[in-house]
């Protein structure tokens, strides 16, 4: 009888431990979807302020749930998804659901589209989703930041689509791979890998959702990417690309730094700083608004406008500031040193690297006559803004008696 009893008393803690997979299998089994659906509708709404749809909810034998064809609409326009995804696996319990709650621990997506847009007036599409509500009103107790207490993420087959409206930017990056973290609902961190008009692209960053004055850091790196009219951002970083519509061809090679933190433009002016480097090689200038002009005054062969550009620059006080910028054509490379400032005003010097050396004897007794200095012949001066660029010539109509000896220099 003992014993009886004793096998009794054992069943206890093996059913206390069988009973959550029971109990799990059951919900699989006779949980009605649609009205779990319609739960994670409303808790996903709740959390981002915006519409959402999902054409279908499937709870998992081994735990969690998938969402198929999950779309996320942007701010008033439902039909205009902002987030688009296949499939999406989120590891949530059924009375999480039930509590109308998704602090899922973990986040794979597969098939997605996003699109990240910075508008005309300069305000970002997601910018209510990143940043981190004010602690005005709330309870001393309450939690600052808003989100999951630690979410990994993963991503496959995706894309995204940056949009610049101020700067005339429309970028797609394919074939995304990516990885990231949501600590705290505060700090959101993540790396991402695609490609890019024939190149590939990755991007690593990091934001810290500080309530009243949020931070971020980046860095860009990108290889072999086919120059398009849709990368109209580099206008600001390179100057030989200014002009009101840029046509240069070429393969891009960049590196690029970038941190700051504030959520207003001003204060991003102020506290923006970074570095970077980009190879453009080879270059195609037939074209573009800086030969033409250059052309005016200085004739360049047309067998050399196809060469190779190289530059550094530095972010810092509201400006792109380049040291040196060196544009490989002919046998006499122009140098390029100047700035480039947020409101796309720009002001630069640009020079014909050792022509002294290179004017032919004639070249340089008509130079003598007309006591023109002949490092001074090199110097341009580039204004305007990216849109409007402008190119000025010292001595411009005493340069142009000299168009045919110059020629012999740059062929």
């Amino acid at each position: 009888m003992k014993c009886r009893w004793f096998r009794r008393l054992m069943l206890i803690p093996l059913g206390i431990a069988v009973a959550p997979a029971l109990f799990w299998c059951l919900i699989v089994l006779v949980a009605p979807t649609n009205w779990a659906r319609k739960h994670v509708i409303a808790a996903l709404e709740r959390s981002s302020g915006r519409s959402v749809d999902l054409n279908r909810l499937r709870v998992c034998f081994g735990g969690g749930i998938d969402l198929e064809n999950l779309r996320i609409g942007a701010p008033g326009s439902p039909a205009d998804p902002w987030l688009d995804a296949e499939n999406v696996h989120v590891d949530v319990g059924m009375m999480q659901i039930l509590c109308g709650r998704l602090d899922a621990t973990s986040l794979d997506v597969d098939g997605l589209r996003l699109r990240v847009q910075r508008r005309a007036d300069g305000t970002f599409e997601l910018g209510d989703l990143v940043r981190a509500p004010s602690p005005t009103n709330r309870p001393a107790d309450a939690q600052v930041c808003s989100g999951p207490t630690n979410l990994q993420i993963h991503v496959k087959r995706g894309q995204v689509h940056l949009i610049d409206e101020p700067t005339r930017t429309d970028v797609i990056i394919s074939e995304v791979v990516g990885e990231g973290t949501w600590e705290e609902g505060k700090t959101i961190t993540g790396t991402l890998s695609g490609s890019a008009n024939q190149g590939a692209v990755q991007l690593s960053g990091s934001l810290n959702r500080i309530p009243g004055r949020p931070s971020f850091e980046g860095q860009i790196w990108a290889d072999g990417v086919v120059l398009d009219d849709g990368m109209s951002f580099l206008r600001y970083l390179v100057p030989v690309l200014a002009g009101a519509t840029p046509k240069i061809q070429g393969d891009l090679t960049m590196e690029m730094y970038l941190r700051g933190d504030g959520e207003t433009r001003d204060l991003l002016r102020k506290t923006l700083v970074g570095h970077g480097r980009i190879l453009i090689d080879p270059i195609q200038l037939e074209g573009a608004e800086l030969l033409a002009e250059v052309e005016k005054s200085l004739p360049i062969p047309a067998k050399s406008r196809i060469g190779s550009l190289r530059t550094d620059f530095t972010v810092k006080e509201g400006r792109v500031t380049t040291s040196r910028l060196a544009l490989n054509i002919a046998r006499a490379p122009l140098v390029i040193t100047g700035w480039t400032d947020f409101d796309g005003r720009l002001d630069y010097r640009m020079s014909l690297e050792g022509l002294a050396e290179r004017v032919p004897a004639r070249a340089k007794r008509l130079l003598a006559d007309l006591e023109l200095n002949v490092d001074a012949l090199g110097s341009l001066r580039l204004s305007g803004t990216v849109d409007d660029l402008k190119v000025s010539v010292l001595d411009k109509q005493r340069v142009k008696l000299l168009g045919r000896d110059l020629e012999k220099v740059l062929r």
